[in-house]
């Protein structure tokens, strides 16, 4: 593949890697069903970082998580173990893209080390691809789960005070962000791949005289 296809999978590695970062910044990863908000009127929504609610009179209210790490659900704590480690593999993807380029002089002019560095940015973006897609997935699994089990409560018990929450919008970004950032690596290590062309072959030239003819003379 030449410099163009080269181009192309930088730029894709910086738009999937952008909306990996906005998937993990916004705040809403699960919402409250649209069914609930009747009842109270307070619209409430999560993301990794914080959680908020919104009232009718327009004011609202957000708290941010009293932990990083330890003492949170297991979910929150795989979803932000996994995402932000999709994020550094994505920015260190770009970064491999851009110093193996070949019109970059960055590394030198040995385009078999640069096929290599490209070779590891496409495997460091398939790997943030995977990452953040199994985050998005786990966490949305957990919603699902709950949303069943309080769906079960309320007809059961018949309370309308139960809050039930949905996937929010920050997942869908996830999805389509790890989709093409798996296909932004797949597409990195093709640029990576490929034996030497003769072009970028080493040129040993060995000289070999002329056989001398049987006359005694030799050939110029």
């Amino acid at each position: 593949m030449g410099s163009g296809a080269e181009i192309v999978v930088t730029a894709l590695l910086v738009i999937d890697t952008v909306m990996v970062i906005v998937c993990v910044a916004m705040p809403y990863w699960k919402k409250n069903d649209p069914e609930d908000t009747t009842n109270d009127s307070i619209i409430r929504h999560e993301g990794l970082w914080i959680k908020c609610q919104t009232f009718t009179t327009g004011n609202w209210d957000c708290d941010d998580f009293n932990r990083f790490f330890l003492g949170l659900p297991a979910e929150l704590q795989a979803a932000r173990g996994l995402s932000l480690t999709s994020v550094v593999f994505g920015i260190l993807s770009i970064a491999c893209m851009v110093i193996g380029m070949d019109s970059i002089p960055c590394g030198g002019d040995d385009k078999s080390l640069k096929r290599r560095i490209r070779l590891i940015g496409g495997c460091l973006g398939l790997l943030g691809g995977v990452l953040i897609i199994a985050a998005v997935s786990w966490y949305a699994n957990n919603v699902r789960i709950q949303h069943e089990f309080a769906t079960q409560q309320k007809i059961i018990n018949g309370g309308t005070s139960i809050t039930r929450f949905i996937f929010g919008e920050s997942m869908f970004i996830g999805w389509v962000g790890g989709a093409l950032l798996f296909i932004a690596g797949l597409l990195g290590i093709c640029t990576g791949c490929g034996g030497e062309s003769y072009d970028d072959g080493p040129r040993n030239y060995v000289y070999r005289p002329p056989k001398a003819a049987s006359n005694g003379q030799e050939y110029v």
